[in-house]
């Protein structure tokens, strides 16, 4: 779903202005992107009341608000993400969130974070100053590190800042309170929608397929090939309603796939303990490719690498 209203592409910018030019002109992050690759980007600021509406276009990067520079804020402030295109993941404290194309996400922007840009994107953030009874304040702990599709309310809300921004000058000052408004009782009135009525059906069907799916990825762990196009082949659903079921999780089905295929791996070297297959071979049988990842991504997981691991069963047998 995307509601860009220019088609203007990215061009490359400089780094270091073009996040000082965020900072100022929007929130105070710091930007970070891979090195010695250049650096396309663009960007659409409007105020709006006490929010302000950014619309961005860039290559993947890293966008995150540290603890010196929270603690620097005199307000609350509450971020909407809508995601267009590309995928990003947000990180705050503990809570680890994906929010893949088509999807939207709000979080306290007003404590420290982190929210990655995987690869091309482009995106909508609304950043609202709030106190305890605005409606995105009351919104917040209910939906807060949820990723939920783009659709109903949120899609309304989406399409309401997208005409705003269009209109420009065009639109009486006046009005920016009422938009504001209005976005905030549609994100509200979408997440009651969810968790109530059409929604809960909704739900429960999305925790049937999301079941369904995790038994389908346990029954092909062995296939390199095991991905979301697949499995939404499999189960006849599409990609994106998959992701939806995968969404409630805050589980993304690769994400999946990898953590199942290390728990195989892990109870396999737990039963065979000395014996058995060796470590590559066990990597290549159980779908990954790449044996040296495979002991990063293990020792990522349990603290050990396999061999390692092997070695401890070995010995407590």
């Amino acid at each position: 779903m995307n509601y860009c209203p220019t088609r203007i592409t990215p061009i490359e910018v400089d780094l270091a202005q073009w996040g000082a030019q965020v900072a100022s002109s929007f929130f105070p992050l710091e930007i970070r992107a891979a090195p010695g690759k250049p650096f396309a980007a663009w960007v659409q600021v409007s105020q709006m009341a006490n929010c302000r509406v950014a619309q961005v276009k860039a290559n993947a990067h890293c966008a995150s608000l540290s603890t010196a520079s929270a603690r620097k804020l005199s307000s609350r402030y509450v971020k909407v993400l809508w995601q267009q295109h590309g995928s990003a993941q947000l990180r705050q404290t503990e809570r680890v969130v994906d929010i893949e194309a088509g999807h939207w996400a709000i979080y306290e922007a007003s404590r420290p974070y982190q929210i990655e840009m995987r690869d091309d994107s482009a995106f909508v953030v609304l950043l609202c100053e709030v106190d305890e009874c605005d409606a995105l304040a009351k919104l917040l702990p209910r939906v807060a590190g949820r990723s939920m599709a783009i659709e109903g309310g949120a899609a309304v809300a989406l399409a309401t800042l997208d005409a705003m921004q269009s209109q420009g000058d065009r639109l009486d000052p006046r009005s920016h309170s009422t938009v504001g408004n209005f976005v905030a009782t549609l994100l509200a009135q979408e997440a009651q929608f969810l968790e109530n009525g059409a929604g809960a059906l909704r739900r429960k069907s999305l925790e049937i397929l999301f079941d369904d799916a995790q038994q389908y990825v346990r029954r092909h762990l062995e296939r390199p090939d095991l991905g979301p196009s697949q499995i939404a082949l499999a189960l006849g659903v599409s990609r994106r309603t998959l992701y939806h079921a995968f969404a409630a999780s805050g589980e993304t089905p690769q994400a999946c796939i990898q953590r199942l295929r290390l728990e195989r791996c892990r109870d396999d070297l737990s039963r065979q303990g000395g014996s058995g297959a060796s470590i590559t071979q066990l990597a290549l049988e159980i779908g990954f490719s790449d044996p040296a990842y495979f002991a990063r991504i293990f020792r990522r997981r349990y603290g050990c690498t396999p061999t390692e691991f092997r070695t401890s069963v070995r010995n407590t047998a």
